[in-house]
C-alpha cells in the first residue's frame, strides 16, 4: 500500500491506495474508502521547465523518463511495466537466469505479459507472490 499526503485547493487529502487492478484502484481518501474507475493509462513525462529572466543560470533540465521516475527500484531490480497481478513466477531465489529468461508472468487489462531478465546473474530476492497486486515501478524480482 501506498499513502499521500496530497493538497489540493489549500484542503489537505490522506490518501491510501489500497490495491490496483487493470479495471480499477482501491483507494481511501481520508478514512473513507472509494473504488476508482481506470479509463485510460497514460505514460507521461514532465515538461522540461525554463528558467526566468531573473533567475541565476543552472544546468539545462530534461525532462524525467519513466526509468528515472523509478528510481527507488534497487539495482539489478526488475519492476512492473504497469499496474496488474501476478499469475506465475518461474524462477526461485538462488536460480542462476540468462538475458531474455521468462521470471514471471503479470495479467495487465486481461493480457498476459512476460516478464523477462534484463541482465544474467542470480535471483537474490523474489518480491511477490502468485496472486498479488502491483503497481506499475513496483520491484518484483532482483538479480545480482
Amino acid at each position: 500500500m501506498k499513502k499521500y499526503e496530497l493538497k489540493i485547493n489549500d484542503r489537505l487529502y490522506e490518501v491510501v491506495i489500497k490495491s490496483v487492478t487493470p479495471r480499477d484502484i482501491q483507494v481511501e481518501v481520508n478514512g473513507h474508502d472509494h473504488v476508482v474507475e481506470i479509463q485510460a493509462i497514460k505514460n507521461l513525462s514532465l515538461p522540461v521547465s525554463t528558467p526566468s529572466a531573473s533567475a541565476a543560470p543552472s544546468q539545462p533540465r530534461t525532462a524525467p523518463t519513466l526509468r528515472k521516475s523509478v528510481a527507488t527500484a534497487a539495482d539489478g531490480a526488475i519492476t512492473a511495466p504497469m499496474p496488474g497481478q501476478i499469475k506465475a513466477i518461474f524462477v526461485r531465489e538462488g536460480d542462476r537466469v540468462t538475458v531474455g529468461q521468462k521470471l514471471l508472468i503479470m495479467e495487465a487489462m486481461k493480457l498476459e505479459n512476460k516478464i523477462n531478465a534484463k541482465h544474467e546473474g542470480i535471483v537474490k530476492k523474489i518480491l511477490v507472490r502468485d496472486g498479488d497486486t502491483v503497481n506499475q515501478g513496483q520491484e518484483l524480482v532482483v538479480i545480482e
